[in-house]
């Protein structure tokens, strides 16, 4: 019963279907307690209503929205149940973003609620920081601190946390260390990594000892019988059944964050040869931007202007990864209707739901085969799901936002005013604005604190009204980044793992082919030649894009500055380089107008991008 990712099917998932066909999902270790868990927490939640909601994120890791596997949906998709609950159920974003394409800072920014540049670093006697985020300002100052010492929640975070875990030095005011592991003030359980492995996960751990698990505290080590998706979703649902039975009126956040769909794309063994033939059966490759010519890359920036073409192996590479990312979040999608399910079964009242990715992804768009890191949408662009008391089924919003709007939203549906130094703005008033506009009725369902954080914002609004808030929303998202690392993707010259205990199924494999004892059509550290650059040191940007009403139109402006933050501070006071598309009529980002532009125009891009660069607390629009 300790072990919490063992993929044998429960009873209560073993007549689940996908379109017809036996579908094998993770299983519920400990399911064998909920009905006496059931029972006594409808009970309590019965007495009277909770004064606020439970909160549930779903986080996942390099998942795409313009290449089709996300929301709003291309037509197809792995995530059949997710689609049904939240997209459907829910409320959909038409325009969110991510304010930095990679992992860490992007994962910095949602914690704290805070822009790139107000919590980036240089190095400082060696220590450079999380891929140049100051650690420091993030792990003691999360919305999770919040949301438990203000307001009373209990919060767990199950998978993948920062790319770097805390420790003594960075946890913060607070942070409690245990048997090595340090986690930060505001998570009372802790399953945590920096990504780690689809197969034999490791996590550090901090107060798991529920629902039939006992990981004493420290580094747990899964074996090939865990896979990690499954693994975060065990315990995740096991958290939440034993919080709720612990005491059923106090609100709990589960940050849920498998590291599903992130390199090397391994799917559970069960999902291996998973495919519906509905699915589209490579990556989108008619796009201009797919192994574009170096013509058509010339008047772009860095890498993006000198990658190769793409080879034919390459291309194999690329089509078996996208498939295999899909098979990923096939699992990421049994574990979203398990949470829901669970929830909805323990019967506890008012509960929200969020689903989105860390960043986009590219698929062989401007050649590069795999990754993210660039300023294009198919970088920045993602999904945002959104499920609860207010929310309209089916509905969708269109105002430009990014992560760093999460943490105010929580807090705001918490009932919490957002912290003083917090860039981002509460949510909650654009997706649910029957609610706030009308009161009364159109607030039946919701918590007193998500009640009150409206009325809150109709205050500040005073004779503006209730319409003020979406019409006086900012009309462009903010993008900035900073040089990592080349990251080079080879394609050729490779050695596959071979042996009895080799390669996928057995421990992580960065193979497209993933038959067990012949993995092939690799990559990266298993090849040598074929080499295709992810970034250079030009690559450092801030982007201004601004949707289709703003005074700018649906355009994207960039500046550029050369450079290596590792090795000295970039202000972007001298770009080398700018970029500036149509995207109405530029999908793919093609034709650079930088040049072609009148200076009155850039000027007034470069101003309204100064703005946001600059800004910090309520002084960002």
């Amino acid at each position: 019963a300790s072990d919490p990712g063992t993929h044998t099917p429960t009873v209560e998932d073993a007549n689940k279907t996908r379109k017809g066909k036996k579908r094998r999902r993770f299983n519920m270790v400990g399911g064998w307690v909920v009905v006496g868990w059931v029972a006594a927490a409808a009970a309590v939640v019965k007495a009277g209503p909770p004064t606020r909601p439970n909160i549930v994120w779903f986080l996942t890791d390099d998942q795409d929205q313009m290449l089709g596997s996300s929301f709003p949906t291309l037509g197809s998709t792995p995530m059949p149940q997710t689609n049904t609950l939240m997209a459907d159920g829910g409320a959909t974003a038409t325009n969110f973003f991510i304010h930095t394409p990679i992992c860490c800072p992007s994962r910095s920014e949602l914690l704290s609620g805070r822009y790139f540049h107000n919590i980036k670093m240089s190095c400082s006697d060696g220590d450079c920081g999380c891929m140049h985020i100051n650690e420091s300002k993030v792990n003691g100052f999360t919305f999770a601190r919040r949301l438990k010492e203000d307001a009373g929640y209990t919060v767990g975070m199950f998978g993948k946390y920062l790319n770097n875990m805390p420790n003594k030095k960075n946890g913060g005011p607070g942070a409690m260390t245990s048997n090595g592991t340090t986690v930060p003030a505001g998570f009372d359980a802790w399953m945590g990594n920096g990504g780690g492995d689809y197969i034999k996960p490791a996590f550090n751990v901090q107060n798991i000892s529920f629902g039939g698990f006992d990981l004493p505290d420290g580094m747990w080590h899964g074996s090939e019988d865990n896979y990690t998706t499954a693994t975060v979703g065990n315990v995740s649902i096991a958290w939440i059944r034993h919080v709720v039975a612990e005491d059923p009126s106090r609100p709990f956040f589960a940050y849920i964050a498998p590291k599903a769909a992130h390199e090397p794309f391994n799917p559970a063994p069960w999902y291996r040869t998973a495919w519906n033939p509905d699915w589209p059966t490579s990556e989108p490759t008619t796009n201009p931007a797919w192994n574009s010519s170096a013509a058509a890359r010339s008047d772009h920036h860095g890498n993006i202007a000198t990658e190769n073409m793409i080879s034919s192996e390459a291309a194999v590479v690329i089509s078996d990864v996208f498939k295999n990312r899909w098979r990923c979040l096939m699992s990421v999608d049994d574990v979203i209707g398990a949470v829901i399910a669970a929830v909805k079964e323990l019967n506890v009242g008012p509960t929200y739901y969020f689903y989105s990715s860390d960043h986009g992804f590219q698929l062989g768009e401007f050649n590069i085969p795999m990754d993210k890191r660039q300023p294009y949408d198919w970088d920045t662009r993602i999904h945002l799901l959104a499920l609860g008391p207010g929310i309209a089924p089916g509905s969708t919003w269109k105002q430009p936002a990014t992560q760093v709007d999460m943490a105010p939203t929580f807090l705001g549906l918490a009932g919490l005013a957002k912290s003083d130094n917090m860039d981002g703005k509460s949510l909650v008033p654009l997706l649910m604005p029957g609610a706030y506009a009308a009161g009364g009725s159109a607030r039946q369902g919701l918590a007193a604190s998500t009640s009150k954080h409206l009325d809150d914002l109709l205050t500040v609004a005073g004779d503006a009204g209730a319409t003020a808030y979406a019409s006086d929303w900012r009309t462009s998202a903010f993008i900035e980044y900073y040089y990592v690392a080349d990251n080079d993707k080879c394609m050729a010259n490779c050695h596959p793992p071979r042996g009895a205990d080799k390669g996928y199924p057995h421990e992580d494999t960065p193979c497209g082919d993933l038959t067990p004892g012949t993995n092939n059509n690799c990559w990266s550290q298993l090849c040598t030649t074929d080499c295709y650059p992810t970034e250079s040191i030009a690559n450092n940007f801030i982007v201004l894009r601004s949707m289709a009403d703003s005074a700018f139109g649906n355009t994207m402006y960039a500046e550029f500055q050369t450079g290596n933050l590792n090795k000295g501070p970039i202000e972007f006071t001298t770009p080398d380089f700018y970029e500036f598309y149509d995207v109405s009529n530029d999908t793919w980002m093609m034709n650079n107008l930088y040049n072609h532009t009148s200076r009155a125009t850039i000027q007034a891009h470069h101003d309204a991008l100064q703005t946001f660069f600059t800004c910090a607390g309520d002084t960002c629009p």
